[in-house]
């Protein structure tokens, strides 16, 4: 009998301006996976769930905790979760992240700037715009960051703004792809750099990520880490990326069995 599959959705406030890109992109690796002859159950939003489907394996794009905690019920199973919930928990927990990569080498946005500050959520997901919230100066930065703790947001992030060239990059580890893009006047463009995708490889091991995405600034002293997250949305390369991480499952599985 074929290997079965459980699909897991990102609930929807995880998903600001993203919710059909990321069900697009879901739905894109289920069919990646069932032309390749597996059992591919029908997708469920961790928003619904009470209890986690019987399956070999889980492609989850769920991030709430008690999502997590059911996944790391199955991996302690044996069974084969994409991505693993360690890793996911750790890019929930920004300031967490950012601290255990700059502790790792990894050039990150440095605490103190004289460009402005960049004030994010620390802990739990991007739910709304203003959990990224700009200001020109560190009391401006203080007077955001006292305004989400008044919103309930607890931990509260801020970094200085790194001057430079933004670009995106989306991986899957173990595999040939990765892809990075230039962003400019809000389009997006193919941008080459060897050395982006070798600093990518070292944040994501730190991370233990598989299907991953983030952003760079490429300044004038070389490229920083600004963000990285578990499970984007491939806007500008879906298909193929729905066949690496189909490819991936297959191998974690594979490995799974033998």
């Amino acid at each position: 009998m074929s290997p079965s599959i459980a699909f897991i959705g990102r609930a929807l406030r995880y998903s600001p301006r993203s919710v059909d890109k990321d069900a697009a992109i879901m739905e894109a690796v289920r069919q990646a996976l069932e032309a390749k002859g597996l059992l591919c159950l029908k997708p469920v939003s961790e928003e619904q769930l009470s209890q986690l489907p019987e399956a070999d394996a889980y492609v989850t794009m769920g991030r709430n905790m008690k999502t997590l905690r059911l996944l790391a019920a199955k991996e302690q199973q044996g069974k084969t979760v994409v991505n693993p919930t360690n890793s996911v928990a750790l890019c929930n927990h920004r300031k967490l992240l950012m601290q255990q990569l700059e502790q790792s080498g990894i050039s990150v946005p440095p605490l103190v700037g004289c460009e402005g500050y960049w004030v994010k959520r620390g802990k739990g997901c991007r739910e709304a715009d203003n959990d990224v919230q700009y200001a020109p100066d560190f009391e401006t930065a203080e007077a955001l960051g006292k305004e989400m703790n008044q919103r309930g947001i607890s931990e509260v992030e801020m970094r200085a703004h790194v001057a430079g060239f933004w670009v995106k990059f989306y991986g899957v580890c173990n595999t040939d792809f990765f892809r990075s893009y230039l962003v400019e006047d809000g389009t997006v463009r193919p941008f080459q750099r060897q050395d982006l995708h070798k600093l990518a490889n070292t944040a994501v091991e730190q991370v233990g990520l598989e299907v991953y995405g983030g952003d760079f600034i490429v300044s004038a002293t070389g490229p920083v880490l600004i963000d990285l997250n578990d499970w984007p949305s491939f806007s500008p390369c879906r298909e193929e990326a729905a066949n690496a991480i189909a490819r991936r499952v297959i191998d974690r599985l594979t490995k799974q069995e033998s």
